[in-house]
């Protein structure tokens, strides 16, 4: 794979992405690049390899530290599976 192949691959996962995290509307009326910083987050574990626990973490620190959320406002492993149920397609 070369150089542009790998930036398009990962720019069609990044916008695959957003849309299942956008479709948990966790904030309501929230602009489509909202969570952003998260994808990023998660999508660099993915490529690196991470498994769903891993995942899960990453959802419960940038939700929690970064937007204010607490633990018991999102189900992050229910996010985590589902995310790596479409990373495995």
């Amino acid at each position: 794979m070369d150089k542009n192949e790998i930036q398009n691959d990962f720019k069609s996962n990044f916008l695959q992405l957003r849309k299942i995290i956008n479709a948990w509307n966790l904030i309501p009326g929230s602009g489509k690049e909202e969570f952003d910083s998260l994808n990023q987050k998660i999508l660099s574990n993915l490529y690196r390899g991470a498994d769903a626990d891993k995942i899960k973490r990453v959802i419960e620190s940038e939700l929690c530290v970064n937007f204010g959320f607490f633990i018991d406002e999102f189900d992050s492993e229910k996010m985590s599976l589902e995310i790596i149920e479409w990373w495995n397609e």
